[in-house]
């Protein structure tokens, strides 16, 4: 009987032992598996332009729009500067509710005065025309013009035709702008 005792308890041992080694084996070569299996460092992203689909505006302001600018640029004192085809959505951002913000961002302000030294927009400049050909330039949204004075951005129309008033343009916008026009002659 002690025979078997000894010979049952060699033979658990066998099997422990080989279970130990077993299990042993198991995780070196797990280990081993992570090691080998290192994540590839990320890569750039090369963009590569194939088929661009845009094509260029044949001219980024009609005449008017252009001849007009240089009109501003020329009255406007050294302290304001005049940007042409604003975004609004460069200009105004939401304040919590995006609604009004959703219906006015894809618009465009025909010219907007800064005050040079802070960028800040003072005036609005919305220019249009009575004519009926294809550069025709039209009056801006009412609505847009709300929200811009909701926002206390002042807002003047001006109609540019061939042979617009210089000086009562100049006044209007000097006017806007709380600037005394008899000072910058």
């Amino acid at each position: 009987m002690a025979i078997i005792i000894i010979v049952s308890l060699c033979l658990i041992l066998m099997i422990m032992y080989f279970f130990y080694n077993l299990i042993k084996n198991k995780k070196k070569s797990s280990v081993k598996v992570k090691n080998k299996q290192k994540k590839p460092k990320k890569r750039k992203q090369e963009t590569t332009v194939k088929n661009v689909h845009l094509t260029l505006q044949e001219t980024f302001m009609i005449r008017k729009e252009l001849l007009f600018w240089k009109y501003l640029n020329y009255i406007l004192p050294k302290k304001f500067i005049a940007i042409p085809k604003i975004s609004l959505n460069t200009l105004v951002v939401p304040d919590g509710d995006k609604t009004i913000f959703n219906l006015i961002s894809d618009k465009f302000l025909d010219f907007v005065v800064f005050l040079e030294q802070t960028m800040h927009p003072v005036l609005v400049i919305d220019i249009y025309d009575k004519s009926f050909n294809d550069e025709k330039l039209d009056e801006q949204d009412p609505f847009l013009v709300e929200v811009l004075s909701k926002l206390n951005l002042k807002v003047i129309h001006i109609l540019v035709s061939n042979n617009f008033d210089r000086e009562k343009t100049k006044s209007e916008i000097f006017e806007a702008l709380n600037i005394l026009n008899d000072l910058n002659n």
